[in-house]
């Protein structure tokens, strides 16, 4: 890169997407996560989405479960928890996570006239409170009305190459 580290921060959608295959953007998701990783770019995410990962994605196997078997055992899910805090380490393992105090809490609910989603403000706070070069994201929300700049996982591989 030209001298400078960049900075990215990735929406719980998109990193989703990375630990869920079967979702409809894992394979733009993936490649724009993959490339990024190889071109050195450092990865963030707002320290709540965390939580939001591990919940979904271990809501998601048991969903899987359920569909094929028609119950999840107590052994399918102790397996599922422990797919679940993997997929929480591997998140710390690529991604710093960017934390959240009262005054991020302040901003988002600030933004609330701008948009009413404080889930999705938490993240413009979090992009704020780290300074990023880039959001990204598949939340048309987040896209349309953004505070730094903010794109699609695919769209973001141009940007990345632009970077270079």
């Amino acid at each position: 890169m030209s001298g400078q580290a960049r900075v990215v921060l990735v929406d719980t959608n998109v990193w989703l997407d990375q630990y869920l295959p079967g979702r409809p953007h894992a394979k733009d998701s993936q490649a724009f996560v993959d490339r990024a990783l190889e071109l050195g770019i450092e990865l963030s995410f707002p320290a709540t989405c965390i939580k939001d990962v591990f919940y979904l994605a271990g809501s998601e196997y048991k969903r899987i479960v359920r569909a094929e078997a028609g119950a999840v055992s107590e052994a399918d899910a102790q397996a599922i928890q422990r797919i679940a805090w993997g997929i929480a380490d591997s998140l710390q393992e690529i991604a710093t996570p960017v934390g959240v105090d009262p005054s991020d809490v302040w901003f988002a609910s600030k933004l609330r006239k701008v948009d009413g989603d404080l889930e999705d403000n938490l993240v413009r706070a979090a992009a704020k409170r780290a300074n990023v070069d880039l959001v990204v994201t598949w939340d048309k929300g987040m896209l349309a009305k953004a505070v730094v700049p903010t794109v699609t996982p695919t769209d973001a591989l141009a940007v990345m190459a632009a970077w270079q």
